[in-house]
Parts: C-alpha cells; sequence; structure tokens
C-alpha cells in the first residue's frame, strides 16, 4: 500500500496536466500513487495521462468537490494530497510533508507556502500564513480564526490524514466554491495543524483558473456559507462571534478586488461600500491605505490600468528572478 496518495483533478487541461504529473514523478519522497480523475474532459486528456503510471478515472462532469470524493474513495494511501492539474510541486514537497505527519500523530493535516505562477511559468508572488513566522503545530481553531479573514491555507500544499477525512466525510459536494475553505474548517474544529513554512507548490494562476472567473455572485454565497457554519457552531461560534463584522469587511473587501482586476468597476466599489458598512472601524481606519487606493483606481481608464498591471508584474519577475540569482 503507496505511503501518499496524490489525487489530480481535472478538466480539459490536457495541455499543462503533463507538467503537473511530471512534478509528482520528480519528488524525493517515493512511496506515492497517482490517481487523476477526469470530471468529463472533452479534450485528448486521457490520451496525455496514458503515457504516465497513473490510475485513471473517468466520470461526468460533477465539479471538483465530486472529483476529489471520487479520487479519496478509490486512494490506498495513508496520507493524502490534492493537486491542481495545472500545478507544479517542488520536489522536497512529500518529503516536507510525510516527515510532518509521521512526528506529529495528532496532527490532522499539514500545509505549506505557494508560489504564485503565472501562464508562462513565471512566479510573481507567495502565499503565506498571515500569522505563523515559521513552521509550527498549532490550534486548528487558530488556522480557522486566520481564515476568517484570509485564506492562506491553499488545498494544494495540504497533505491529510485518511482517518481524519473518514471522520468529516470529505469535501462538500453542495459547495459549488470555497469547497476547500469548508473542507479546511472541518478538519480544523477537531484536529491540531502542522504549517511548513516553506513554498511546497507553484500555483498557477491565469485566465483559465476558476479562481480568475468573475463568478462574484458565488464566490460572496459560499464564502458566506462558510462563514455562517462557523458562526452558528456550537463550539466554534461562542469563540469567533466577536470576528463576524471583520470577517464580513474582509469578504467584501477581497471580491472588491477581484471585481476590479476583471475590469468591473461600478462592482468593485459597491463591495467597497459594502466591506465598510460591515465594519465601519476597519474601512475608515482603510480609508488612507488600501481601501482608498483601490476606490481611486475604480475610476482610472482600463487602457491605463492594463499597462499598469502589466509594467507591475514586469518588475515583480524581475525581482523575483534577481532575488533567486543571489540566492543561487
Amino acid at each position: 500500500m503507496p505511503k501518499v496518495s496524490v489525487i489530480i483533478p481535472s478538466y480539459n487541461r490536457a495541455h499543462l496536466i503533463a507538467d503537473t504529473i511530471q512534478s509528482v514523478l520528480a519528488q524525493t519522497f517515493r512511496d506515492y500513487e497517482i490517481i487523476v480523475i477526469d470530471d468529463g474532459s472533452t479534450d485528448n486528456t486521457r490520451d496525455v495521462v496514458s503515457a504516465f503510471p497513473v490510475r485513471y478515472v473517468r466520470q461526468d462532469n460533477r465539479g471538483v468537490s465530486s472529483a476529489l470524493n471520487k479520487g479519496i474513495e478509490i486512494a490506498r494511501g495513508e496520507y493524502i494530497t490534492f493537486l491542481g492539474s495545472d500545478d507544479v510541486l517542488l520536489e522536497t514537497a512529500f518529503e516536507k510533508g510525510t516527515q510532518i505527519l509521521n512526528s506529529h500523530s495528532e496532527v490532522g493535516f499539514s500545509f505549506g507556502q505557494a508560489y504564485l505562477m503565472d501562464e508562462r511559468g513565471h512566479i510573481f508572488g507567495l502565499i503565506k500564513s498571515s500569522f505563523l513566522r515559521r513552521s509550527s503545530i498549532v490550534d486548528g481553531k487558530e488556522i480557522i480564526r486566520e481564515m476568517l479573514t484570509t485564506y492562506t491555507v491553499p488545498i494544494v500544499t495540504t497533505m491529510v490524514r485518511r482517518r481524519c477525512l473518514d471522520t468529516i466525510g470529505g469535501f462538500d459536494e453542495t459547495m459549488k466554491m470555497a469547497e476547500d475553505r469548508a473542507f479546511h474548517v472541518s478538519i480544523a474544529k477537531l484536529y491540531p495543524v502542522a504549517y511548513i513554512a516553506e513554498p511546497l507548490i507553484k500555483y498557477r494562476v491565469h485566465s483559465g483558473s476558476i479562481s480568475a472567473a468573475p463568478r462574484l455572485e458565488e464566490m460572496e454565497k459560499y464564502n458566506s456559507i462558510v462563514l455562517e457554519r462557523i458562526f452558528n457552531d456550537k463550539e466554534l461560534g461562542p469563540l469567533f462571534r466577536g470576528q463576524r463584522c471583520n470577517a464580513y469587511f474582509e469578504l467584501y473587501y477581497r471580491l472588491a478586488g477581484h471585481a476590479y482586476s476583471c475590469g468591473m468597476m461600478n462592482t468593485a466599489r459597491s463591495y467597497l461600500f459594502r466591506s465598510i458598512r460591515a465594519h465601519p472601524r476597519s474601512g475608515f481606519r482603510g480609508l488612507g491605505g488600501p481601501c482608498m487606493s483601490l476606490f481611486a483606481k475604480t475610476w482610472l481608464p482600463l487602457p491605463f490600468l492594463d499597462s499598469y498591471h502589466r509594467g507591475k508584474q514586469y518588475i515583480r519577475i524581475i525581482v523575483n528572478r534577481k532575488l533567486r540569482s543571489v540566492e543561487s
């Protein structure tokens, strides 16, 4: 039986999934199985995947949660990890995850940092914990506290014990978005969590990503469901009820940012106003900084903003290249 099962749900990613599988095959930790769940692709995903030593399962298109649950159902590993079909693991990702789970039997899941990568493979950012500065074992409720206002627990860096998955029942298939956030809350409520203060993956952000699509109403709906589950929970509610206003401030502010990035300026301003109404203290405290800056940019012409963002991304790429060259 393999120690680790890596589940890769995929939908029409034949042009990218080979790089993803290669990054698994390049892992320093070797005791794993690869499971690809083809969620009704209409491209040549089957042909591409057939060239690799993987377990391939095809199903009708039912969404990410269904594909992940199918993978969990057939997985044989003691530990299970999840990988996007357009992402690329760093070679020690499995080694880091298994080490910490082997050493701390009380931990429900581990997670780490993630590089943000554009369509051309250029790294332009880093997802990391907003409060943990080094690798740590923490009470899962502290991770939930963090997830109320930020979401810095990338599912693609998560390695979870199979017995914990059996306890919570996998992913909620009624959630069309934010299913990973709901998943993490369910486990973190019950178990300690391990944070690995190192990048484990290159997470691709591009025009085909679900996270980049302007599905703002769905984002609001399903993230609100996660928040309300926390605030209405008999155990979690009393702990976090005082953070409700700030949690909704941060949700609406993030939605404003998504709307702005999609060129939906009126919608962005609407979400900014909603964020201030949700928590005036946070809103007005931010008027001299991020809130005011975003509000001002929603009035700028789109061609100017396109040039601004391209220039900003180019500078980030150059800076990152220079930093990597210095480190090497």
